[in-house]
């Protein structure tokens, strides 16, 4: 059997037939690399694709206001934490839903009137807000009720000129002085670029725009989870408060163009990955012919010396596997390298068992696409014939 191999070995380096084996090494990577790290490459492309659209953050909100005679109902501290609890829940933020007008002046003679909404400190990481300047809310600015503000980058521009000064400015809300502590902007801050935001709970204690926390924001983790908690959240929130009138809103369009995105994109990856195994048993399949066609004296020489047809056919199938193998594993450790190489540019671990099973998988395909590929051509010459094959010019 190692004679065997190590014939076979030395026809397939002698044939030189490189474009075959990388065809088979190429499908090979890659099928390890989704295999194993498809999960998150869709995960960490997808996030980008979803904070742009703001398609994984879910507005849920009491609509009472809409119905005359209705009390006006917030949301319980234990129905928020119920839905943080949810999986495929990533970060939930408090609101107070309604805004209020404050007209400010800044530097020289500038004023401008600055909508503000009342926020918690998790705000700035459901919508992935960029800090321009000063910092963010923390959970002692809502829970100690700090008289504090964050302006929009527009809002301090317009204000201040430029968003570094606008940190530490004072800015009269009424008749109470309020200290602004950061600048924030970011792609899904759109228009409230131009506004400013205080602690909820101070707005609260005001009752400016209203004295509860009126509506929430959740952040699913993926769009996979953001269907299935749309069908969550109104039945678990009614289950732990009285809630007739929870109304959800999400970015459905967008949500769907890039689910179907995702789909294509996958499916287009995959079929790359048999197009190229397929291209690679295409070359075994008609590189072995080749081998056969040259060697024909070679194979009629053995049949006369007593080689037996199971002997010719078991060799140019043999060397037909050797060049699938050979493909395969310089696959399985091209992919093992890439593996490791994403996992540490993704900043995320991986299934050593699944990269295992994966090389596994890959060690059996590639044996079968060798086998494939090779087994007519080696039929067809452990059938010639002695006489025939001799005078085979």
């Amino acid at each position: 059997m190692s004679d065997l191999f190590h014939v076979s070995l030395r026809q397939v380096i002698r044939q030189r037939n490189y474009g075959v084996v990388i065809s088979i090494a190429l499908g090979i990577t890659a099928f390890i690399v989704l295999a194993v790290l498809g999960r998150e490459i869709r995960y960490k492309i997808g996030q980008d694709m979803l904070l742009m659209g703001g398609v994984n953050v879910i507005h849920v909100y009491m609509e009472d206001t809409q119905y005359p005679g209705q009390p006006l109902r917030e949301f319980y501290p234990e129905t928020i934490q119920a839905i943080a609890a949810l999986p495929g829940v990533s970060i939930i933020s408090r609101n107070v839903r309604d805004g209020q007008l404050f007209g400010l002046r800044g530097v020289g003679e500038r004023s401008l009137n600055v909508l503000f909404s009342g926020v918690d400190e998790k705000y700035t990481d459901v919508f992935s807000l960029d800090l321009v300047a000063g910092r963010i809310f923390t959970s002692e600015d809502i829970d100690r009720r700090r008289r504090v503000c964050m302006l929009g980058i527009d809002a301090a521009r317009n204000l201040y000129g430029d968003p570094e000064q606008a940190v530490g400015k004072l800015v009269f809300l009424q008749k109470e002085v309020f200290e602004v502590v950061g600048v924030i902007t970011g792609v899904m801050l759109g228009s409230e670029k131009q506004n400013g935001f205080l602690p909820c709970t101070t707005m609260i204690d005001r009752k400016w725009a209203g004295d509860k926390i009126s509506r929430i924001y959740v952040r699913a983790t993926g769009w996979e989870d953001v269907s299935r908690l749309v069908k969550q959240i109104p039945a678990l929130v009614r289950e732990k408060q009285s809630a007739p009138y929870v109304v959800l809103r999400i970015q459905d369009e967008q949500l769907k163009r890039i689910q179907f995105t995702f789909i294509w994109v996958e499916a287009l990856l995959w079929l790359s990955i048999v197009a190229s195994l397929m291209l690679g048993g295409f070359g075994i399949w008609s590189g072995t012919f080749a081998a056969v066609r040259a060697r024909t004296r070679e194979v009629g020489l053995k049949k006369a010396m007593g080689g037996s047809d199971i002997d010719i056919l078991v060799q140019f199938l043999a060397e037909a596997l050797c060049k699938a193998m050979v493909g395969g594993v310089l696959g399985i450790v091209v992919g093992a390298l890439l593996v490791a190489a994403g996992s540490w540019t993704l900043a995320t671990g991986f299934s050593y068992s699944l990269l295992w099973l994966s090389s596994l998988g890959s060690i059996i395909f590639s044996a079968a696409i060798g086998v494939a590929g090779g087994l007519y051509p080696a039929v067809q010459a452990s059938r010639m014939d002695v006489v025939a094959a001799l005078r085979f010019e």
